[in-house]
């Protein structure tokens, strides 16, 4: 990328006097502005820092690893331009007391230090996760082995086991338990987390449905469907109105788009329930003389999906609110079994880990935090406030992967001094698998003001736009379909201008660069896949297709393609057999 800092780069490496949230696009240099402002504390004229006075949060060992390399390259050069300054020379040294590591690496370390406040041992290990795997199983499998010996006095675990429809095997039993484990503990107290879980169950009380926890979901996910559709099928009816030949179509679509319109209007469950069957009629075209065949497909498609989406929002309002009601009565007492299952494994697990001196990384986020927030998580502790003040900065990097814990965590350190710098790209968030919530980066982003516009130790926000890996057409191409499909629903906010990529280098322009190709396939999906792009890729070689290289084009080569597969186990031997 270009040397030259952008001006939102600019801001984002000496901005000071709050948080700072960047908001960093795929290729806009991130890496550079973290280095580039670390450089300008170690640089600046009055009270110049010192490199471990940063803590720096990567989101693994590699990039901790690579980040350092980079730190010290940028040194190498900084100090090769003033061979005189004594200060950066230091910095070489210091560089290998600089905490670079993962937020685990990051919380183990403070254990050991602290292991004393905390009543656990010095000399812990940290299990991996076939270790963990080991002891979980173990733990389960005694666990369910009491609850069924005891199964008799146990109303609540036996409701358990017939919702979940086990008959003679608990298999589904002890998954659920780790799901709701491994969920509860990514909030600040996973025990009121479990109650909060107990009191939703609870529909004591509650007239209707819709009232509920889930009733209010459902009813919500309804009309926002409804709301789309009813758009959808008003402008087919007015297409359909404009265009002489169709009248039939669009009358019976006038008649559909009315239902849709009656059933938004429903204010309770009961009134959903009763207005859920829908009676629409049949789209009839014209079979000979069709006035616009294009037009007449667009409308197929749209109804097509409308009713097929229909089919399934709407059994989910199969039964009347106090059916609905009554079967949550006898689910609640099947989640009081859960919930009472899931807080005894938290007990035994702890237990069988203590009797191994082993901690998991659960372990060490939550034991952190009651280093740091104590017991209620209520306030930043001395510990806290003393181990804060080490630090000029915190910095962490793919902040979009974080979770609850983790980001309390960093508020519990910056929370007096202000000082955290936090990086990431929430279009890039790929671990909500392993439970992280891009909804925290998104809650600040929200929050946060311009960086311009902030006031002293105000929480400030900057975007980084401009992309340095690619070309105008596929920057165009990302923001066509980002603008598309980006909504606060899907996404998590709305790609609007600011949110658009743009060019931070020229590049040599090319001629249909980007192609969107749509096969339909009808015997093996992978194999006629494969056929298509292995004939594409013949074709690009043999017609010497123009890539960039540098500042000029050439034919492009064999090693300039990658073809990337959703799973390249099931379908990548397709495609190997097909180039061959």
């Amino acid at each position: 990328m270009a040397d030259k800092l952008t001006p939102q780069q600019e801001m984002a490496v000496t901005g000071r006097g709050g948080k700072l949230l960047v908001s960093a696009a795929a290729g806009s240099g991130k890496t550079k502005v973290l280095v580039d402002r670390l450089l300008g504390y170690l640089t600046q004229a009055h009270d110049p820092a010192n490199l471990d006075e940063f803590l720096i949060i990567t989101y693994t060992k590699a990039a901790a690893s690579e980040l350092r390399g980079k730190i010290a390259a940028k040194l190498t050069e900084e100090i090769a331009r003033q061979p005189e300054n004594r200060h950066l020379q230091r910095q070489m040294q210091r560089l290998f007391l600089t905490k670079i590591s993962t937020v685990h690496g990051f919380c183990s370390d403070l254990l050991r230090e602290y292991a004393y406040k905390l009543d656990i041992a010095a000399d812990f290990r940290v299990a991996d996760e076939n270790e963990c795997r080991e002891i979980r199983e173990t733990v389960l499998s005694d666990l369910l082995d009491r609850a069924y010996e005891a199964a008799g006095d146990d109303p609540d675990f036996r409701a358990l086991v017939d919702t979940q429809g086990v008959g003679r095997s608990d298999r589904q039993v002890p998954e659920i338990i780790e799901k709701v484990y491994d969920s509860a503990h990514c909030h600040l107290n996973p025990e009121a987390w479990l109650d909060k879980c107990l009191t939703d169950a609870d529909a004591e009380g509650i007239g209707d449905a819709g009232e509920t926890v889930w009733g209010q979901y459902l009813i919500r996910d309804l009309r926002e469907y409804l709301d789309c559709q009813i758009a959808v099928l008003r402008q087919c009816a007015e297409s359909a109105d404009s265009c002489p030949g169709l009248e039939k179509p669009a009358v019976t679509l006038r008649d559909a788009l009315y239902q849709l319109e009656q059933l938004r209007a429903c204010g309770s469950w009961n009134d959903i329930a009763a207005n859920r069957e829908l009676r629409f009629g049949t789209l009839r075209f014209p079979t000979k003389n069709n006035p616009d065949p294009e037009l007449t497909e667009r409308i197929k498609a749209a109804w097509s999906a409308c009713k097929e989406g229909l089919k399934k929002k709407l059994p989910g309002f199969s039964n009347d609110s106090a059916q609905v009601l009554a079967d949550l009565h006898q689910t609640a007492a099947a989640q009081r079994g859960l919930v009472a299952l899931v807080r005894q494994f938290d007990r035994d697990y702890a237990a069988a880990k203590r009797s191994r001196r082993v901690l998991d990384f659960g372990d060490l986020e939550h034991k952190t935090l009651d280093l740091l927030l104590g017991k209620s998580r209520s306030q930043p502790t001395a510990a806290a406030r003393e181990i804060g003040r080490r630090y000029r900065e915190i910095m962490v990097d793919e902040y979009q992967d974080s979770n609850g814990v983790q980001d309390a965590i960093f508020d519990a350190l910056t929370r007096e001094k202000q000082n955290c710098f936090m990086v990431g790209d929430v279009k890039q968030s790929i671990y909500q698998f392993r439970l992280a919530d891009p909804g925290i980066f998104l809650e600040k982003y929200e929050k946060y003001v311009p960086a311009q516009q902030a006031e002293p130790g105000q929480g400030r926000k900057i975007l980084l736009s401009h992309n340095f890996r690619s070309g105008a057409e596929v920057i165009d191409a990302v923001n066509d379909v980002f603008r598309t499909c980006m909504r606060p629903k899907v996404g998590g906010l709305t790609y609007g201008e600011a949110e658009e990529l743009r060019e931070g280098i020229p590049h040599a322009p090319l001629d249909d660069a980007v192609e969107l190709h749509v096969i339909e396939t009808r015997d093996d999906q992978y194999q006629e896949e494969a056929d298509f792009v292995a004939e594409r890729i013949v074709r690009m070689l043999r017609e010497g297709t123009p890539v960039r290289d540098g500042d000029g084009l050439r034919p492009v080569r064999p090693e300039d393609i990658v073809i990337l597969l959703r799973s390249p186990g099931s379908g990548g031997g397709y495609f190997q057999k097909a180039l061959e």
